[in-house]
């Protein structure tokens, strides 16, 4: 007998097939159909479809399709709310009416009414059964409120803006109180009050004339403050007015209208050892420019019909009516082969000088010659001399009463004429610098390289500087020196030439001086 692998296999099987059976130990045939009659047929569907039964009758089960306000999740059916949109809309609410609300994850169903239970009213506000809100305060009240001791730049004051209640803080409150919407006032008087803040930030309330006793007692006992000079300045409104000026240097005055300003005053006390010059600009009482050591003067600036005036009231003395003393301190300053420059201080005893008499001659001649002009102040420079020459120089000072005791005799030899022929700059000022603060160091490129050189400055870049100062060879061609800063503000320019005046070159670019 053969197995059922060697059987043919058929492609078709009909209810009315037959297939073999063991039947209470008897084999018999069995149709398909009779075989598989009472077992259930195999349900296909879509996932996630519901079956039942609609259909009258006997039968197998259907599709039911889910409405509105079911979802089918995980083999429950359960309401999802997706049906509230067709209820019908309820206009007014009723403590009786009932809403539907989650509890603990199990909807349940609640009365309105109960939602009242929620709620407490605060101070001066009610709520009746109905739910009605209402408060029970007036504005009059309000001094029933807690009370503060201090007040805060965060805290909050109510104001009605565009008939809107706002609040904003006392900060910005205080801030947009400006002066422009405050109603104008009179003349003042000495009822006249504002705020002021004694010892705590607590605002008080002052008046016009206990302001007035209060100063007219301080005037006995204000002092004029106290400026110490002991460089050449020019004078300031901002610095010097209304001050006592100590000149404990022979120093110059240099008076500047513009930024003194008419009413300035100050009182100008010489304690140097030498004279202290007004520059030009100012009147003297004394008819001098200069004021002797130990002497004061008072400057004062005004404004009148005929322009602007400084005027120096200088205190006088006996000795101002005697010649004046010696002069001192006589020495060389940059000496070139056909030019020196000198200096000196005035006489410390006499009368106070009103011009100097520079003599000078060649080492051992008898005969001395004098230099014109007379100069009125401590230096001047000798040009049109000879190189490799000694000279002897004396200085002695003159007013209306006569002429002092000349000085003691200073000798400087002239060095050998050295042409330069051109100087490149190496070192230039920068600034900004500070007027008549410290000095300005520059140096040069010298051809040749053994030619001495000067340095100075000047307000131009066409005109050569008045004084000059002796550079140092540092090495190579490379001359430098330290130039002291001007004593005035502006636009300034460095200068270099030979000693003999030759190559004077100043450098393109000036620099600021303040």
């Amino acid at each position: 007998m053969p197995t059922i692998p060697q059987l043919p296999p058929t492609s078709l099987v009909n209810p009315a097939d037959e297939i073999p059976l063991s039947q209470a130990g008897v084999t018999r045939t069995a149709t398909v159909g009779t075989l598989l009659a009472s077992t259930q047929p195999a349900i296909l569907t879509p996932t996630g479809t519901l079956l039942g039964r609609v259909s009258l009758g006997p039968g197998g089960p259907e599709p039911i399709a889910i409405g509105t306000g079911l979802a089918l999740a995980t083999a429950s059916l359960a309401a999802n709310g997706g049906d509230h949109a067709a209820f019908v809309p309820q206009s007014t609410l009723q403590p009786t009416d009932e809403v539907i609300l989650n509890s603990s994850g199990t909807p349940k169903r609640m009365i309105l009414g109960l939602l009242r239970g929620l709620f407490s009213a605060g101070p001066n506000i009610t709520i009746d059964p109905a739910g009605t809100i209402s408060s029970t305060s007036s504005a009059s009240t309000i001094a029933g409120l807690s009370q503060v001791t201090a007040i805060a730049s965060s805290d909050l004051v109510g104001i009605s803006q565009a008939g809107t209640d706002h609040s904003i803080t006392y900060a910005n409150l205080i801030n947009g109180q400006t002066i422009d919407v405050a109603q104008a006032a009179v003349a003042a008087n000495d009822s006249d009050s504002f705020w002021v803040a004694q010892g705590s930030s607590t605002m008080l309330r002052q008046s016009f004339s206990a302001v007035w006793n209060w100063i007219a007692a301080k005037v006995p006992t204000y002092k004029l403050p106290v400026v110490e000079l002991a460089a050449n300045t020019t004078l300031d409104g901002t610095v010097h007015n209304g001050r006592i000026l100590l000149c404990t240097a022979p120093i110059t005055l240099t008076p500047a209208f513009i930024s003194m300003g008419s009413g300035f005053h100050c009182d100008v006390i010489n304690l140097s050892g030498g004279v202290v010059i007004f520059g030009p600009g100012v009147a003297s009482s004394s008819g001098s420019s200069l004021l002797p050591a130990g002497q004061c003067a008072s400057l004062r600036a005004a404004t009148y019909s005929a322009g602007n005036i400084i005027y120096a009231a200088v205190s006088g003395t006996t000795s101002s009516l005697l010649a004046p003393g010696q002069v001192t301190g006589l020495v060389a300053g940059t000496i070139t082969s056909s030019s020196i420059a000198v200096s000196w201080i005035a006489p410390a005893t006499g009368g106070a000088p009103a011009s100097y008499t520079v003599q000078y001659r060649i080492s051992g001649a008898v005969t001395w010659l004098t230099w014109s002009p007379g100069p009125t102040s401590t230096n001047v420079t000798l040009t049109g001399l000879t190189g490799s020459t000694s000279y002897d120089i004396q200085i002695t000072a003159m007013n209306a009463s006569g002429s002092g005791i000349a000085s003691s005799i200073l000798t400087v030899v002239t060095p050998t004429t050295a042409l330069v022929t051109a100087i490149t700059w190496n070192l230039t000022p920068a600034g900004p610098y500070v007027h008549a603060t410290g000095s300005i160091g520059m140096n040069v490129l010298v051809t040749p390289a053994s030619s001495a050189v000067q340095f100075g400055f000047s307000t131009s870049a066409t005109v050569p500087p008045a004084t000059w100062t002796l550079g140092t060879l540092v090495s190579g061609n490379i001359w430098a020196a330290y130039v002291n800063t001007p004593a005035t503000a502006g636009t300034w320019y460095a200068w270099a030439e030979g000693t003999d005046g030759s190559a004077p070159t100043a450098h393109a670019t000036g620099f600021t001086v303040t």
